[in-house]
């Protein structure tokens, strides 16, 4: 072009840069976000299943245990205590021990004798020349009935018992302290016979005696304490 007025040519227009071209989206970025509104889609699709199917389904067994009130307890079964069994007098252990004027049922060869103590007290000869050697007469005051059978209970039967252990036998001749027990004569069943055992015993040791009967054996049979 060739400007009129001055006869010269016009110059081209100024050239500016072209804006540089656009570049497409990468593959690895259109995987991401492809991935990413799959994920999304996924929670929005779950939240709304959670939603809707949460209002149809029933409530569960614990969440119903939790809210309801506990069952009432039964009431605990009432138990009689049970009756306590009667108890049997043991057995004595060995000879039976009663006290002076009662009587022991000795039984002895098919034969049953009741024999009574009736008491212990000292005694004193009549006999200015019948002394004790050990220093105290002690006459012992004895009943034998013959319940069943007949009996040959005598004075040699009977023995006195210190409290130390001591043991005394009857004395056989002791005159003055009368009546004594018969030594020879039988009891038959119902009779009875009565009478003074003697002992020569220290004066020390009266107190806490006791009388021993023993059977013809020479086995105890029982004894009496005052």
């Amino acid at each position: 072009m060739t400007n009129q007025n001055f006869g010269q040519p016009i110059p081209p227009p100024p050239m500016y840069p072209a804006p540089p071209p656009k570049k497409g989206l990468g593959t690895g970025a259109i995987i991401a976000i492809v991935i990413g509104a799959v994920i999304i889609a996924c929670c929005g699709f779950g939240a709304i299943v959670s939603v809707f199917g949460g209002d149809d389904t029933q409530p569960s067994a614990v969440a119903a245990t939790d809210d309801a009130p506990p069952p009432a307890a039964s009431p605990a079964a009432v138990v009689s205590p049970a009756a306590p069994k009667p108890t049997e007098a043991a057995a004595p252990d060995g000879p039976a021990t009663v006290k002076v004027g009662q009587a022991l049922n000795l039984k002895a060869r098919g034969s049953e004798t009741k024999v009574t103590v009736k008491s212990v007290k000292k005694a004193k000869s009549d006999n200015m020349f019948d002394k004790p050697e050990r220093g105290q007469y002690v006459a012992v005051n004895v009943d034998i009935f013959a319940t069943k059978g007949q009996t040959d209970l005598g004075p040699s039967n009977f023995r006195l018992i210190a409290k130390d252990g001591t043991v005394y036998q009857y004395e056989i001749l002791v005159a003055g302290i009368d009546p004594q027990l018969d030594a020879m004569t039988t009891v038959e069943q119902g009779q009875r016979k009565t009478g003074l055992v003697v002992f020569d015993i220290d004066p020390e040791k009266f107190a806490g005696l006791k009388v021993q009967v023993s059977d013809d054996y020479g086995d105890v049979q029982g004894y009496w304490t005052s």
